[in-house]
Parts: C-alpha cells; sequence; structure tokens
C-alpha cells in the first residue's frame, strides 16, 4: 500500500513537476509561433502556468488518473510501459487546461486564440509529455525517498 503524501510531499511533487512544466510550456509556444520572447511576458506566462497546474492538481485527481489509466491495459502503472501511459492522459489534461489558456490570455482574440491552441497543441503534448517523463519519478523520489511502495 502506498504511503499517502503529507503536506510536505505534496509541495515538493508540485514544485518539482509544475516548475519545469510550466517554463518549457510558456516557453514552447512562442517559439513555435516565432512570437519573440519578452522577458515581463515570459515571467507572467510561467507563473500562470505554474498556478494554473497546482489547481489543476489539486482539482483533479491526477495521480489516480496516472495509475488507473495503465491498469486499463493490463499494465503495471510502475513499469516503464505504465509510465508511458499513465502520462498520456495527465499531459493530455495539463496540455488542454493550460495550452488554452495561455493561448487565451496572449491571443485574448477569438477565435483566434483556438486557432493558436491548436497550432501549438501537439508540440506541447510531446513537450509536456517528455518534461513530466522526467520530472515525476525525481518529485515521487524526493517526496517520498526510499518509503514507496
Amino acid at each position: 500500500m502506498k504511503q499517502k503524501p503529507n503536506g510536505k510531499m505534496l509541495i515538493t511533487i508540485n514544485l518539482v513537476n509544475n516548475i519545469p512544466m510550466a517554463v518549457v510550456m510558456s516557453l514552447t509556444a512562442p517559439l513555435l509561433m516565432r512570437i519573440p520572447l519578452i522577458f515581463s511576458n515570459v515571467m507572467i506566462n510561467i507563473v500562470l502556468a505554474f498556478v494554473l497546474a497546482c489547481v489543476i492538481n489539486l482539482v483533479i485527481p491526477v495521480p489516480l488518473i496516472a495509475e488507473g489509466f495503465p491498469k486499463l491495459f493490463k499494465t503495471d502503472s510502475q513499469s516503464i510501459a505504465g509510465r508511458l501511459l499513465g502520462n498520456l492522459p495527465v499531459s493530455l489534461i495539463f496540455v488542454m487546461i493550460i495550452g488554452l489558456i495561455l493561448n487565451l490570455f496572449n491571443v485574448r482574440e477569438f477565435p483566434a486564440f483556438l486557432f493558436a491552441f491548436l497550432e501549438s497543441f501537439l508540440p506541447l503534448y510531446v513537450v509536456c509529455f517528455a518534461v513530466s517523463m522526467i520530472t515525476n519519478p525525481i518529485a515521487m523520489r524526493l517526496a517520498f525517498g526510499s518509503e514507496r511502495k
């Protein structure tokens, strides 16, 4: 049975997972659209993406989804295949919500922000997926140490 995370563990998991994701997602879309990177805009986007990621983690049972989805395919969620499968829906959730809101915030025109979102969706998804595959094991190790079973 897994140990239930305490407040310090949740903070560690959120910081290790959400900061890199916020940075990468905030840089990917402007670079794809060939928009000049202005430090203040990038920082606002990073903070907004980080806050959104934290809210998503509070509202949506991301760990349950990441563990449950591989079980649909009769795969252990802790195996490499299970982590890959579990990360598919989780990355989709983050990109759908954060990507859409960041595009709306930056473009501020309807329907132009939808087209910007659609154009950046696949690259954002790939980047988010890759970052999660790297940061999540690190976050879990830092939060749970060798106590995680």
